[in-house]
């Protein structure tokens, strides 16, 4: 059997950083040299990672398939997809590695933005023009000389998750351009044409709708069915992934909206606040009042 290494964030932080200049606050930038003597194993990372092939060609072994990365263009990894990286030539990749906790709590669009990334797994790689490619991997030098000044002041703080900000609005629109092209025009077929499917069900209904058997009917399908499918093409199951999108959908409303606990709760379908907290805390390891009143939330 092959063996998988498996990283937590600092973890990978340890192999692509030296002075720590390049980290700050669940975010690395990472700027990396692969030779084709390098024998790789295939990896796991408890991250986002967005990454840019600089100069030659990547061979990518993904959860989704083989991928073949060229130069001037992007590869979307989630957290804990299985990654295996070869060349031919030397190539060069630079990047950001983004924690999930990071996303969650410093970016206002993040619940409509997970379903996105979710969908967009199965085609990881996005071909970029030059020119915008170029203007990417130079925010990425501007947000990295940002990070070794970023704890001065308040100001110095704002100017980076604003630098951070741009840079990941600017990817994600990239990402979501219907009209982008591909670098490689990769079939879905049709056991991931449902798992899409149910991520833009679960995303819409996931507040009312807990059951199995509810985006079953959506889909025409068998329940049993359709938790084959999710479970083989993601490897979790469709409860996992409603209790996913639920927990990112109460982080979003805790952050940004006025709402008080029992509103939120009600607002998402539980029967009592007691309910919600505990499948919180179950999830996120705090009651939804500490996540709210800590700096788990804030970036100030």
């Amino acid at each position: 059997m092959t063996q998988i290494k498996k990283y937590t964030f600092e973890g990978i932080t340890q192999l692509y950083s030296d002075n720590n200049e390049n980290i700050f606050d669940g975010c690395m930038v990472m700027y990396h040299t692969i030779y084709p003597e390098e024998k790789h194993l295939p990896f796991q990372v408890e991250a986002y990672g967005f990454l840019f092939c600089i100069e030659g060609e990547l061979n990518i072994l993904s959860n989704s398939g083989l991928h073949v990365m060229k130069s001037d263009s992007l590869l979307i990894q989630l957290p804990n997809h299985i990654l295996k990286i070869e060349c031919q030539k030397k190539c060069t990749v630079a990047g950001l590695v983004m924690t999930p906790n990071y996303l969650r709590k410093n970016f206002l669009h993040w619940n409509k933005l997970f379903p996105l990334f979710i969908q967009k797994s199965h085609t990881p790689i996005v071909s970029i023009p030059k020119e915008k490619k170029n203007e990417l991997v130079r925010m990425l030098g501007n947000i990295q000389e940002r990070m070794k000044t970023v704890l001065l002041s308040e100001w110095t703080k704002a100017a980076y998750h604003a630098a951070l900000e741009t840079f990941f609005y600017d990817i994600i629109s990239l990402a979501s351009n219907p009209e982008s092209p591909e670098t490689e025009n990769v079939p879905r077929n049709r056991k991931q044409d449902y798992f899409s499917r149910f991520i833009q069900l679960a995303s819409q209904y996931c507040k009312k709708e807990r059951k199995v058997c509810f985006y079953a009917s959506k889909l025409c399908v068998t329940s049993k069915y359709l938790s084959t499918v999710i479970k083989e093409v993601s490897g979790k199951t469709p409860s996992n992934w409603i209790d996913e999108i639920l927990i990112t959908e109460a982080i979003f409303l805790l952050k940004f909206s006025n709402a008080t606990i029992q509103e939120i709760a009600f607002q998402m379908n539980f029967p009592n606040p007691s309910f919600f907290g505990k499948f919180f805390k179950r999830y996120t390891g705090f009651s939804p009042k500490y996540y709210r009143t800590q700096d788990i939330l804030t970036t100030s």
